[in-house]
C-alpha cells in the first residue's frame, strides 16, 4: 500500500524520524503513539461535528470537552471531602478544552508532556 502511495509514506516517514529523533526507537511503543494520536484527532473531530449538528437542529449536547479534568493521581475518592482536599485537586485540574487535537497539536513539545 505504501509503495504505491509516496505521499503517505513520505508522511509516515517524517512521523517515525520525529519519533526517533525524541528517543523513540521501539517500533510497538511509535505505533502506540501514532494510534493515541490519531484517537485523539478523530474524538476532536467527533466531538466538533456532533456540536455542529446540535447548533444545526436545536439540540442540547454537552461536549466531552467542556470542563475540567482532574488526573488520576490527583483525585480524592471519597464522597465528602475536605475543603483542603478540593483545592489540592482543583490546583492540578487541566481545562478539557486543551485536550483537544486542534488545541493539542499547536502545543510546543515540553507542554504536551504536561498534559500526556
Amino acid at each position: 500500500m505504501l509503495q504505491s502511495n509516496s505521499a503517505l509514506k513520505s508522511l509516515i516517514d517524517q512521523l517515525w524520524n520525529k519519533f526517533w529523533a525524541g528517543g523513540i526507537s521501539n517500533p510497538l511503543t511509535a505505533i502506540e503513539q501514532i494510534t493515541y494520536l490519531l484517537f485523539m484527532k478523530r474524538m476532536d473531530d467527533l466531538d466538533q461535528q456532533n456540536i455542529a449538528n446540535a447548533t444545526f437542529t436545536g439540540e442540547l449536547y454537552t461536549s466531552k470537552f467542556e470542563g475540567k479534568w482532574i488526573p488520576l493521581e490527583f483525585r480524592q475518592n471519597k464522597e465528602k471531602k475536605t475543603k483542603k482536599e478540593i483545592q489540592e485537586e482543583n490546583k492540578h485540574a487541566i481545562e478539557k478544552e486543551t485536550l483537544r487535537w486542534s488545541h493539542f497539536k499547536h502545543m510546543k513539545g515540553e507542554k504536551k508532556l504536561v498534559h500526556v
